[in-house]
């Protein structure tokens, strides 16, 4: 497993962007869990860090524990670096019963990592989730808000490369 480089300031157009959102929700403590999960889609390493609790506590007034409280409820807000695209496997009982456990090794196979790593580049990494609500397709794994179901090889091949294509997109 490889390391992402040093911890990087964040730049003055993320400030501002960050600046921008909780300026949107209010900069209150009512739609803080939006804003958060905003804010960790829109920087390149998918996470809230000390910087940015900085910043949101100074804008909402929220103290920076409660902050940590928060972000360590919802297991969607993410406190260290992810790799760009999230591939997560649901794990639920149809899913397994549909052979979710196949995927997950296949997924790896093609990947060079296994279930909680990423890979080399930063540019995917494995993880299982709860119930997607997709039991007729599955097994899926979901990228963001896209699920993919009714896979098979070729097809997986196809949207791994998809998503390689898609490595210099802003997400």
């Amino acid at each position: 497993m490889s390391y992402k480089l040093m911890y990087k300031p964040l730049t003055d157009p993320q400030r501002k962007v960050i600046g921008e959102i909780l300026k949107r929700y209010g900069n209150s403590e009512v739609n803080i869990l939006n804003a958060l999960l905003e804010i960790q889609d829109v920087l390149d390493e998918k996470y809230i860090g000390e910087e940015v609790c900085e910043i949101v506590s100074d804008q909402t007034g929220i103290p920076m524990v409660e902050l940590y409280d928060i972000m360590s409820f919802y297991s969607m807000i993410d406190t260290e670096p992810r790799a760009k695209f999230k591939l997560e496997v649901c794990d639920c009982g149809s899913c397994y019963l549909n052979n979710s456990e196949t995927l997950i090794k296949t997924l790896e196979r093609k990947l060079g990592i296994k279930s909680g790593e990423h890979t080399y580049d930063w540019l995917f990494e494995l993880e299982t989730c709860p119930c997607v609500g997709a039991c007729d397709i599955g097994p899926v794994f979901k990228v963001g808000d896209e699920v993919f179901g009714n896979l098979t090889d070729e097809r997986i091949d196809e949207i791994l490369s998809e998503l390689y294509q898609r490595r210099d997109q802003v997400v």
